[in-house]
């Protein structure tokens, strides 16, 4: 009797978790291509959008094998309008939101900032001269790109400066993120209230998830 309740509950088991992904893979358009009103809100769900990893240099995110038509182009269009903006999120790592997020994902992932000389040297000269490039920065600072680049990217982790990647180009500005973004209140949302409307986009999406697949997910510590 008892092997035969183990059975059963291993098939039951079994038969949930194939409901689960065959839902799973629905909510995701992995079965059912999305049209275009339901991939801008699958974007949003599954955000930060991330480059594939085989794509070229500047190439704009897509959500491989979801849409029914070309959102690699369409998201370019995108990026090019400004419409869908470059950050770093997830630990740190490169991103892509829509410009309507901007306030939720800076409350989800800002970092502290903790400037130091180069931060501040950088920031003063960007506040001065206006938008530079690396070559620009290097040149005027006489600091090395290996300086430079953390530099900038600790910046932008704090949502300090803004990287204006709208298209594929090397030479990518750099500004003042309140210059670009004068209506974002980066201060708007706490981190707890961030999670608690990023989770239930993530919860529909993934229907069965645990804490570990929800941090995995955002690079959020914060969950518990």
């Amino acid at each position: 009797m008892a092997a035969a309740e183990k059975s059963r509950d291993e098939n039951n088991r079994e038969d949930w978790e194939e409901r689960v992904i065959a839902l799973r893979m629905e909510r995701q358009h992995l079965t059912k291509p999305a049209g275009l009103e339901e991939y801008n809100v699958l974007y949003r769900d599954l955000s930060p959008g991330l480059n594939v990893y085989w794509h070229g240099f500047g190439e704009p995110p897509c959500l491989v094998y979801r849409a029914g038509f070309d959102d690699l182009e369409y998201n370019r269009e995108r990026q090019r309008n400004r419409e869908l903006v470059k950050g770093r999120f997830q630990k740190g790592n490169i991103g892509f939101i829509q410009e309507e997020d901007m306030e939720l994902f800076a409350g989800l992932y800002r970092k502290p900032w903790k400037p130091d000389d180069t931060q501040e040297l950088i920031l003063a000269l960007i506040d001065r001269e206006g938008p530079l490039n690396i070559g620009l920065i290097k040149e005027m600072t006489g600091l090395l790109v290996k300086q430079i680049t953390p530099a900038l990217h600790k910046l932008q982790e704090s949502f300090v400066l803004f990287e204006d990647q709208f298209d594929g180009e090397w030479d990518r500005e750099w500004y003042r993120f309140e210059e670009m973004f004068p209506d974002v209140d980066v201060q708007h949302f706490t981190r707890k209230e961030a999670l608690k409307m990023v989770l239930p986009r993530f919860l529909f999406r993934y229907v069965g998830a645990s804490v570990k697949n929800f941090r995995d997910f955002s690079g959020s510590r914060s969950v518990n």
